[in-house]
């Protein structure tokens, strides 16, 4: 992942769902109804960037083993956003097989 020569964070802004001026922090377990939904649409949005660099010859990973109150300080992120995940962008050091598929019944 370090040796990807760009990071593109995907941060959800639940202040597009969510009009009043109220205290929020967000994290895994925030009960908001609003964030699954932005969560949901920024994956979305994450997979469409994700098959625009394929189609470009890039590789990408999707990266989200960290939570909330570790991302967000790293990357100034205000608590009131939600990190979705990072995507490392790059070129592929390898070129593996595809995998065998399993047989259908």
């Amino acid at each position: 992942m370090m040796s990807a020569p760009v990071f593109i964070v995907c941060v959800a802004d639940i202040r597009s769902r969510i009009k009043d001026d109220i205290d929020l922090s967000l994290n895994e377990n925030s009960p908001q109804q609003e964030l699954k939904q932005i969560i949901r649409d920024t994956s979305i949005a994450i997979e469409h960037l994700v098959l625009c660099a394929k189609k470009l010859g890039l590789s990408t990973c999707w990266v989200a083993w960290f939570t909330q109150e570790e991302i967000r300080p790293i990357l100034n992120i205000p608590c009131d956003k939600y990190v979705v995940s990072l995507i490392t962008v790059g070129y592929s050091d390898e070129s593996p097989k595809p995998r065998p598929r399993k047989k259908k019944f």
